[in-house]
């Protein structure tokens, strides 16, 4: 494994890992934040603005963990997805908000935000390609 993976895995992992505990701190501010998306009736966002963080944070744990990495990568880079979705929706109806990515601290502007998550979205996807290729033996 070289320097950039495990360097790229560390941010990743680490970015939501560090989301998801500032949004834990404050679940009600990050619940008003998913609700200004204006995508989910409130009676979904609350159990979202509850559990949404800790996955964040399970999964940017798991990262590290060889057995689940893989399996980590692919649900971080399935919430990326949805979160460059929500922003780029919110962007284009012209609502003036922040996303909320990492709670109180988010101050970013949308578009900020959309090319943060789509550089993200590009690093697990090259991470998940680095975990596809197959060991090569080592020399001995």
């Amino acid at each position: 494994m070289n320097r950039l993976t495990c360097l790229l895995r560390f941010l990743a992992g680490g970015i939501f890992v560090v989301a998801g505990v500032l949004k834990v701190l404050d679940p009600a501010r990050f619940a008003a934040d998913i609700d200004h998306f204006r995508l989910l009736r409130y009676f979904a966002v609350a159990p979202l603005a509850l559990y949404l963080p800790w996955l964040e944070i399970i999964c940017g744990l798991a990262v590290f963990v060889r057995a689940w990495r893989r399996s980590a990568l692919l649900l971080l880079l399935a919430l990326t997805i949805v979160f460059i979705a929500a922003i780029t929706s919110a962007w284009m109806r012209g609502l003036d908000i922040r996303c909320g990515c990492f709670g109180a601290a988010s101050t970013a502007p949308l578009a900020f935000d959309l090319v943060f998550d789509l550089v993200l979205g590009g690093v697990l996807v090259w991470l998940l390609r680095v975990e596809s290729r197959p060991e090569s033996p080592r020399k001995g």
